[in-house]
Order: C-alpha cells, then structure tokens, then sequence
C-alpha cells in the first residue's frame, strides 16, 4: 500500500470492503479493475464515491474538495 492509499480512507474502505470496488465500478461506469487501479479517487468520481461510502466529498477526494470552512479552522488553529 503507498502512502497516498494510506492517507485517503475512501481508498482504504475500497481496498478493505469486500465487493465494493464492483459496486463502486457499475455506480461509476467503469470496470472493477480501474476502481482497483485507482491511487486517488478520480474527481469526476468523487460525489458518486462520497455517497457510497457515506463520507463528505472532501475526505474522498481532498485535492480537488477542500473541507468546509469551520474544519480548516479548526485545523489551522494551534493550541495554546
């Protein structure tokens, strides 16, 4: 597993869950083995995946969808 897989939890849910890189696949239009092939989730993919997994966009694909302004905040904030 790379460091990217390892950092994104909706690929590690796809990697982890079985049957749902096929599910994943006919949701999206593609074969099961692209899904496989993926080392992020494309973003023309990202909603249809977001939902599946029942994950915020931005966890999917975090390059493309930015977490909402309160999370960044909260992120960007350091403690005292």
């Amino acid at each position: 597993m790379s460091q990217l897989e390892a950092d994104n939890p909706a690929l590690l849910a796809i990697r982890n869950q079985r049957g749902l890189a096929v599910q994943l696949a006919k949701k999206c239009g593609i074969s099961r083995n692209a899904v496989w092939m993926w080392k992020r989730v494309p973003p023309e993919h990202a909603r249809k995946v977001a939902r599946a997994l029942k994950m915020p966009v931005h966890m999917v694909c975090p390059r493309v969808f930015p977490p909402p302004k309160k999370e960044r905040k909260e992120k960007n904030s350091t403690p005292d």
